[in-house]
């Protein structure tokens, strides 16, 4: 299980005071590192990120699909990362002959470049690039979405550690509706870069995506859900709530999007046909 492989990320020890009943006292407490990632796509700069190190060629590439830039991984010839103490943190993608993802980028940009596209008309622009999954009904059971949950909750280190994370878990579903042993966990500072960090590995390990369930630490903001949809993820759930246009989107795209995902409980939002009524 790719969820338990070594996470090389820096931490720090800071010395601070932990306040209770009895006043102030001495403590420590351990912090999370935070660093810049250029990621440059064919020798042009296209996104800075704010991340968690570690993962970050899984991140690049799971940010170009999850943003609509990369089509698939047969689009990739190669991907370099560096850390550099003069020029920052790099990954370099050098893209396939024939890839398209020039056209791609200056339509992100059009899109993404401002807070204009904003409400209705940003559904359009995502509803228009990607036509709705038909996934079969019944295709999940409750034990599925719950134990993905927990399985999050286990492999969650960071956040155990330091309190100052979110994360992603990916795991494929079994015929019956069951999630699969192959899970993929990732843990980042930003909940968008969690998500792209896991679709990122997927996508390297030849994931099958379009029978994979995700489950998120954070909201189900209208971004996620365009994320997962962009990569061929139809089935997303969270422990938080979902926004308004998040729910518009996931149902015009046929989407399963369920929320409040605790312990036993949780409420979906969308997609209620694809969830076994009997299990």
């Amino acid at each position: 299980m790719t969820a338990d492989e070594p996470i090389p990320i820096e931490m720090s020890s800071l010395d601070c005071h932990a306040l209770g009943p009895e006043g102030l006292s001495e403590t420590q407490r351990e912090l999370i590192a935070e660093e810049p990632l250029l990621i440059a796509v064919g020798g042009s700069d296209v996104a800075t990120l704010m991340c968690t190190p570690g993962d970050e060629q899984d991140l690049a590439l799971g940010w170009l699909i999850t943003e609509g830039i990369i089509a698939s991984k047969t689009e990739v010839d190669r991907i370099d990362f560096s850390r550099d103490d003069a020029w920052g943190n790099i990954v370099r993608v050098i893209p396939a002959e024939g890839s398209g993802w020039q056209d791609r980028l200056t339509a992100h940009r059009k899109v993404y470049s401002s807070c204009g596209i904003c409400g209705r008309e940003a559904i359009r622009e995502v509803s228009s690039c990607i036509a709705p999954f038909d996934r079969p009904p019944g295709r999940l059971t409750r034990a599925a979405i719950h134990g993905l949950a927990e399985l999050m909750r286990d492999h969650q280190r960071l956040f155990k550690r330091t309190g100052a994370v979110h994360a992603a878990a990916l795991a494929a579903v079994r015929s019956g509706g069951l999630v699969s042993e192959t899970l993929i966990v990732r843990e980042d500072i930003g909940r968008h870069n969690a998500l792209d960090k896991v679709v990122g590995q997927a996508v390297r390990q030849d994931a099958p995506l379009d029978r994979c369930l995700v489950m998120l630490s954070g909201r189900l903001s209208f971004e996620m859900v365009a994320k997962a949809a962009r990569a061929g993820i139809s089935d997303l759930t969270a422990v938080s709530a979902p926004t308004g246009l998040a729910v518009e989107l996931a149902r015009d795209l046929n989407m399963l999007l369920a929320g409040f995902v605790r312990g036993e409980l949780a409420t979906v939002y969308a997609g209620a046909e694809a969830v076994a009524v009997d299990a």
